[in-house]
């Protein structure tokens, strides 16, 4: 009978300690695999925040440089000759179309009307955010508003930079407005599972962008009331928060992480769903054999998790380097890979040329087709260049349809060479729309390096140069300072 009740007794007690580890090692394994999961959400907000940052502070660079020539020449103030006030709306559209997330750009005078803008003028834009921003603070000079409707009633968010007199007194405004479609043209080329989702929020709640799923219309107001007020205020004391709700409101929980970008009026919010199946799971599971099975289960699931995260970050490297649309180098890392091309030559003396080239009239079949067939002849372009370049050439887009090439060991002549058989490429590239079939020209540019002191910024000013004279000449042509020799293709 002892010997009985001590059976009992010790296996009740085994019992229970197995029962005790498996319960700790599945609340172990809980916390961790909730600790990957943030891990793994601040990845993806960083990423979005790394890229808004990204592109407001190259747009807030030009608009810097605007202000600086606006300021000089009077363009803040209405003129009257309308010649020169069509060459001011041509250089406002100049750096319109070389800022990827700009519709417009426009200019207000002290009085806050609209002296230059593409499509109105002479508005009083005195009641809009950025305006009583300015005047209000004296020392701000930039700002980016949260979303509104401008005055063709689109969703717009606006940043400005300040004009000063000589007083250093409030006298206009230099801006740019983005479509709240911007802030998908990023995100939306992610492939993320269904269980993830990416959503950038004005700081008054407002959605801007989500991916890969949403319950709200884009510019509308998200609903809050499922989320705890302490959320809140945990949010607005850090600046960024984790917490658990069925947001989408589709039955699922969701681990939350919501983040406020810096100096930004944008919050990037990251989600992934919950699995509690799996955690049931492991509670039922109550022996050492049951916890062998699930800690190579974690293993896996942990090889899978490393794998995928590879990819992710591999993902982002690319978004950060590539143009999202054509897959060539953006102009970051045509400009890390030209440094280097420039270090190989001042070794070797071996010249190298760059060829600065766009789509002629582009922007008439953007504006009459749509930005899809805009966007199908951009890509066009790219895989006619690439097809006929070699390996070691280097083909870059620097926004909108303008593109870059650099062609290492090659001379003014093989330049020209080279941008003869390009022409002659892209005149054959056909675009069919509708039944109609579009055809292409290019304009293109050659500068060639012939001082070991040279930088490629000047290089690629020179190759601008001549690519303007191209345009000024009839277009559909080619042009080049380097040496005399120039011909029309």
């Amino acid at each position: 009978m002892r010997n009985r009740n001590a059976f009992v007794y010790s296996s009740l007690i085994i019992g229970f300690l197995l029962i005790i580890l498996s319960l700790s090692y599945v609340y172990s394994a809980y916390k961790a695999d909730r600790e990957r999961v943030i891990d793994r959400l601040h990845l993806n907000a960083s990423f979005v925040e790394l890229w808004l940052t990204k592109s407001f502070d190259d747009s807030s660079l030009v608009l810097k440089d605007m202000v600086s020539d606006l300021s000089i020449n009077g363009l803040h103030t209405f003129n009257e000759d309308q010649l020169k006030h069509n060459a001011e709306l041509a250089y406002l559209r100049e750096k319109e179309d070389a800022l990827p997330n700009a519709i417009l750009a426009f200019v207000i005078d002290k009085e806050c009307r609209l002296t230059h803008s593409k499509t109105l003028k002479n508005i009083d834009l005195s009641e809009r955010e950025y305006c009583k921003t300015f005047k209000k603070n004296q020392d701000q000079e930039l700002v980016v508003t949260l979303p509104f409707r401008d005055l063709q009633q689109r969703n717009v968010v606006v940043q400005g930079h300040k004009i000063i007199d000589d007083d250093g007194h409030f006298a206009g405004m230099v801006g740019i407005s983005t479509n709240l479609n911007f802030f998908n043209s990023t995100i939306r080329h992610l492939n993320l599972p269904e269980s993830t989702g990416i959503s950038i929020l004005s700081s008054n709640l407002n959605l801007l962008a989500s991916v890969p799923k949403t319950n709200v219309e884009i510019g509308k107001t998200i609903e809050i009331s499922r989320v705890s007020p302490d959320v809140f205020e945990v949010f607005y004391q850090k600046g960024e928060v984790v917490f658990s709700s069925d947001i989408y409101n589709d039955g699922y929980v969701d681990t939350i992480y919501v983040r406020k970008i810096k100096d930004l009026p944008f919050i990037v919010v990251v989600t992934k769903q919950q699995e509690y199946w799996g955690t049931m799971l492991s509670l039922s599971l109550l022996s050492i054999v049951s916890c062998f099975f699930i800690i190579m289960g974690l293993l896996i699931f942990n090889l899978k998790y490393m794998n995928r995260t590879k990819e992710q970050t591999e993902k982002y490297s690319e978004l950060a380097y590539n143009d999202y649309l054509t897959g060539t180098n953006n102009r970051r890392s045509f400009e890390l890979k030209a440094s280097q091309v420039l270090a190989t030559y001042r070794r070797s003396k071996q010249p190298f040329s760059i060829i600065m080239c766009d789509i002629d009239n582009f922007k008439e079949y953007n504006d009459k087709y749509g930005h899809e067939v805009g966007d199908i002849m951009i890509t066009s372009f790219a895989e006619a260049c690439l097809s006929n370049l070699r390996d070691s050439d280097i083909l870059g887009r620097f926004g909108g349809d303008e593109f870059v090439i650099l062609i290492p060991e090659q001379n003014n002549k093989q330049a020209l060479i080279v941008t003869q058989k390009l022409q002659k490429v892209i005149r054959d590239i056909s675009v069919l729309v509708e039944d109609e079939e579009l055809t292409m020209t290019c304009s293109m540019g050659v500068s060639t390096i012939s001082d070991p002191k040279m930088t490629i910024q000047e290089l690629l000013s020179i190759a601008d140069d001549c690519l303007y004279d191209a345009k000024k000449a009839g277009r559909n042509c080619v042009k080049c300072k380097c040496e005399p020799l120039a011909f029309v293709s």
